[in-house]
């Protein structure tokens, strides 16, 4: 077996980097920046083969005995594992059914002008200064406002659950596995809360459609109402934050693109799965393990090997994309772009997310004028994880 190839956060998150070091194969054995050593999988593809395989399951029973310590969120340590991302079918399908009848693209796009009312609110509050950090003033109070209204968190406990979410989702990349646990503890606890009280006293909001849900007498437990729920603020929430954040940059860098979408509104929701493609939020798709050997193309990955697809590889893949590396807002991306994943687990909340990327990048530049880096591109740093692709911050200046 070939050596594996040791790669930091950094070269992870540069399509360009990881290329360079990597070389033109679609797969390679690696040792992720944690340590974990991984099948990394960078073909477009091949990724899409693989996601769609069902022989690589989530499970942590499939995997090699010395990865688990690489797995915390699945260990006994950590409440609320029992959602949909972690589970195979034919587990996974019945409770995908059962959540997608509470997360409805209706319920989704019911939220359209409520989304809208907190952008504006958000740009009001910055308006008149001329200079703002885009992370804090819009790419993070955005989503988790939207999500927390959508699953009816009340407004009194929303200092505590913002707090909490962002250790939890990871955009307090800070935090280590003692805190990780700790926030999942409180989630537990306080979603149980929740969830009695909306047991009894139903609303329309994400926690009441969720037990409402059923199919021929088949509910969802308490326990995966729970852990569904914390699914469903970690999809809404971080991927939204590096979607906003990392789109305004991306944009910023291309005026040309802006000036389109000023003149064409139109085009926003291709530009949108652009700035997906261009720079994922997600770095990469993790915990996938072999459950019996499986050949993808001439490349074997062995029983119990962890597989893992670098989405934003796959996104800049030259044999799938013309030009990868440029931004090009009228591309077409249906069916090939990974950021939100690929087969049974796609990503349930993307339209949620696409459509707060619409509001927040339509409301932006039609608001503010000659919105400019107020930094070079060189002086911006982004948050060390190999998973997500988060600016730490987004300063710019504004007429």
């Amino acid at each position: 077996m070939a050596d594996r190839v040791a790669l930091t956060s950094e070269v992870y998150a540069d399509p360009l980097a990881l290329a360079e070091k990597l070389g033109t194969a679609p797969i390679h054995r690696v040792e992720l920046p944690d340590g974990m050593p991984s099948v990394l999988i960078t073909g477009n593809r091949e990724a899409r083969e693989a996601l769609a395989d069902p022989r690589l399951v989530r499970s942590i029973t499939a995997a090699a005995p010395e990865l688990h310590k690489y797995h915390p969120l699945a260990s006994d340590a950590y409440p609320l594992s029992r959602h949909m991302l972690f589970t195979d079918p034919p587990d996974h399908a019945r409770a995908r059914r059962l959540v997608s009848k509470a997360f409805t693209r209706r319920r989704v796009e019911k939220m359209r002008p409520r989304v809208q009312e907190i952008t504006d609110g958000l740009i009001d509050a910055i308006a008149p200064l001329g200079s703002a950090d885009l992370v804090q003033a819009l790419a993070l109070p955005l989503p988790i406002a939207v999500i927390s209204e959508m699953l009816g968190v009340p407004f009194e406990d929303r200092v505590d659950f913002e707090r909490h979410a962002e250790t939890l989702t990871g955009i307090n990349a800070s935090a280590g596995f003692d805190a990780i646990i700790e926030a999942g503890h409180w989630f537990d606890g306080y979603l149980a809360e929740l969830v009695a009280r909306r047991t009894v006293e139903p609303r329309d909001d994400l926690i009441s459609a969720m037990i409402a849900a059923q199919e021929q007498d088949d509910r969802l437990t308490d326990l995966e109402i729970r852990s569904n729920a914390l699914l469903l603020l970690s999809a809404g929430f971080e991927t939204t934050v590096n979607l906003v954040a990392n789109g305004v940059l991306a944009l910023l860098r291309n005026p040309a693109a802006v000036a389109s979408l000023q003149a064409d509104p139109s085009l926003m929701p291709g530009a949108v799965d652009e700035v997906l493609r261009f720079d994922s939020p997600v770095s990469s798709i993790t915990y996938h393990f072999a459950r019996e050997a499986v050949t993808i193309g001439d490349f074997e990955i062995q029983p119990g090997e962890h597989v893992v697809i670098s989405a934003a590889a796959a996104n800049h893949d030259p044999a799938v994309f013309t030009d990868p590396h440029r931004l090009d807002i009228r591309r077409e991306t249906t069916g090939q772009l990974l950021s939100f994943s690929h087969g049974i687990h796609f990503c349930l909340g993307a339209p949620l997310a696409r459509l707060e990327g619409e509001i927040a990048f339509g409301t932006l530049f039609s608001r503010l004028k000659d919105v400019t880096l107020a930094v070079p591109v060189s002086e911006l740093t982004w948050k060390p994880s190999f998973v997500l692709h988060r600016l730490s911050s987004l300063p710019v200046t504004f007429a």
